[in-house]
């Protein structure tokens, strides 16, 4: 083999061991060793997954507690002494019911209007139930009657007491019948008076209505209108 021949082999071998370094140089980046850092993550990396729990439901807020509504009580009026022969208290069972609607103590009684003619009073709400008056058609008061023991004597008799009781305080007093043939006992003191109502005539017969008048004797009766 002649001396250029084999100078062209030798040549035409350097030539492609280039071309093979070449191709090398021109590859991917190789992976990062472990000693070295480590590449920034990609922005197209996909996020982490969706953790497998339900969400923590939020603890409520516990509302504020409602404050009672408490109804402002109606003070109730001072009758200003006990029952008596003519009053109650003192509020006289004589005048116009009129001065007394004036005063607070008694009010249009309009449910009984509905049923009776004419104008009606009653009690005002505040003095409570178990309480009447009674009066002409031009309002004169004729009396006041009590079925509950709202008030009491000066000496502690009211509803319910006996007849037993009414002979031992108002040995003065007289035992009577209303027109209805019921028993009564009527005390009197000057143009005023006191009447008891009684389930009979027996020492222990109750006490079940009273009423109070000023010159004229209570009759211990209620009708309707």
């Amino acid at each position: 083999m002649s001396t250029s021949r084999i100078q062209l082999r030798a040549a035409l071998a350097a030539t492609a061991v280039v071309g093979l370094l070449g191709l090398a140089g021109c590859g991917s980046d190789p992976a990062p060793s472990a000693g070295s850092p480590s590449a920034a993550p990609s922005s197209s990396a996909p996020s982490a997954a969706p953790s497998s729990e339900p969400p923590a439901t939020p603890t409520p807020t516990p509302a504020p507690s409602e404050v009672p509504i408490t109804a402002t009580p109606t003070p109730n009026l001072d009758w200003g002494g006990p029952l008596a022969p003519g009053s109650f208290g003192k509020i006289k069972a004589e005048g116009n019911v009129r001065s007394l609607v004036q005063q607070g103590w008694m009010t249009r009684d309009t449910a009984r209007e509905e049923a009776c003619e004419g104008k009606h009073w009653k009690w005002a709400d505040q003095v409570g139930d178990g309480v009447d008056v009674t009066y002409d058609q031009q309002g004169e008061i004729v009396s006041f009657g009590m079925s509950k023991p709202v008030l009491e004597t000066a000496r502690g008799v009211t509803i319910g007491d006996s007849l037993m009781v009414l002979k031992d305080i108002y040995g003065t007093g007289a035992q009577q019948t209303n027109d209805y043939g019921q028993t009564t006992w009527v005390v009197k003191d000057g143009d005023r008076w006191i009447g008891f109502l009684l389930s009979g005539n027996t020492r222990d017969a109750k006490i079940e209505f009273i009423e109070v008048s000023v010159g004229r004797q209570p009759g211990l009766l209620r009708d309707g209108c």
